[in-house]
């Protein structure tokens, strides 16, 4: 595990490995976590396994404000995650990438594959979360829009993570939609892996995700009985299938 100075003046924890036996980069997987999670759980890790089976380099990253950087959480928002995985694209990995994004990072993985058509060549989804500032909005009671009128944040507190909303966040989150186009401008091959009891993103995102991109190349895998964590074995197999289904295109 490294660390590294980015220009948007966090400090996060990277990993990238590349394998000594690569001679044919056919393409590197970049690994994008979700909101208020890190990039060191079992998804990632089997991510990882199956790059270093398959000679594929790999790297990681902690979101601005998220794992060791997170008592600046409410200092970022969308812009600066955006920001950093467009920053990492650009300087730090050569050639062809699949981005692998969680949740928050499925968003960051569909606006990379965005601002990025010349290097990104295939986006897998797990539980890709799209626009979810909006809908999370919609689902807060009129003491919480209060809350965020008065002291620009909603914090939600519980007995494993405390974790807060800030208007930052939601605002910078409205500048960054991507459902409310017609067509989301997107060419390379999505995969979307999505439980059907996730209580976080609805299933139907997926869809979506999938009737506004210009891509004719979208596969959903809908999984009836996975929630949004998508950690239970069962879920791991069905990402290494995508990623089998990038290496063999």
């Amino acid at each position: 595990m490294q660390s590294r100075t980015y220009d948007t003046l966090f400090t996060t924890n990277f990993e990238h490995v590349t394998p000594i036996s690569n001679n044919t980069q056919k393409f590197t997987i970049l690994y994008t976590h979700g909101f208020c999670s890190d990039p060191w759980g079992r998804k990632p890790e089997e991510v990882k396994k199956w790059c270093l089976k398959n000679d594929i380099p790999f790297y990681r990253y902690e979101l601005a404000g998220h794992g060791s950087d997170c008592s600046r959480f409410e200092e970022t928002d969308i812009n600066i995650y955006k920001a950093q995985i467009l920053e990492i694209i650009d300087k730090y990995i050569k050639g062809d990438i699949v981005v692998v994004g969680s949740s928050l990072g499925g968003w960051l993985s569909l606006l990379a594959a965005i601002y990025r058509k010349d290097r990104i060549k295939g986006v897998v989804g797990l539980a890709a979360a799209p626009d979810f500032t909006v809908e999370h909005m919609k689902s807060a009671t009129p003491e919480q829009v209060a809350e965020m009128e008065k002291f620009g944040k909603i914090t939600y507190p519980s007995q494993n993570i405390t974790f807060t909303v800030t208007k930052r966040l939601i605002e910078s989150g409205n500048e960054n939609l991507i459902l409310t186009q017609d067509k989301i401008d997107i060419l390379c091959p999505i995969v979307l892996i999505q439980g059907m009891k996730d209580t976080s993103v609805d299933w139907h995102t997926a869809l979506k995700i999938a009737e506004h991109s210009k891509t004719q190349n979208v596969i959903i895998k809908l999984l009836k009985n996975a929630n949004h964590r998508l950690n239970e074995d069962s879920d791991i197999q069905e990402i290494l299938s995508a990623l089998d289904f990038f290496l063999n295109i």
